[in-house]
This record gives structure tokens, sequence and C-alpha cells, in this order.
């Protein structure tokens, strides 16, 4: 169980290094999305809550960790459901 965990952490990490390096546009169009969908929530709130959640987001969560959770999901997502399809072809 741990060991899924650590794989889709270390290919989250490899993934980014080869944006980074191949496709930095890619990282850009992230934390812009980022930063509008945290300006969203900020807005979607009240005054003083919304100011407080948006400073969390952005400064204490940090764009690249949140990039990094969403890409360790979405991995997890992918090999969750093939491995689902493969044990239920047998």
């Amino acid at each position: 169980m741990y060991s899924f965990r650590i794989i889709a952490a270390v290919l989250a990490w490899v993934f980014i290094v080869v944006a980074f390096y191949y496709r930095p546009d890619w990282i850009k169009w992230g934390l812009r999305t980022a930063t509008h969908g945290i300006e969203a929530v900020g807005d979607a709130l009240p005054s003083q809550w919304g100011d407080r959640i948006e400073i969390v987001l952005r400064e204490l969560g940090g764009f690249i960790w949140i990039q990094i959770t969403v890409l360790i999901i979405f991995i997890r997502v992918v090999f969750s459901a093939t491995g689902w399809r493969y044990r239920r072809r047998e």
C-alpha cells in the first residue's frame, strides 16, 4: 500500500521536472489556474473569511504544493482505474 503512494509521489515529481525542462508553459498554466481558483474561492466567501482563506491558500499552501497534490491525486486515480479494470477482467 505504501509503495503505491511512494511511486505516485516520485512519478509526480518526475513529471514536474520533465515538464519544467521540456514544457514550462504547462507549469505556468497550472500556476495561473491555481491563482484564479484561489481568487474565486476567496471572492465567493464573506469579506474577512475570503481574505484569510486566500492568504492561507497562497502563502501557506504554496502554488507548487497544490500542483503536486493535484498531480499525485490524478496519478493515483489513473492507476486505480487501470488496476480496477485489470482485476475486473480476471
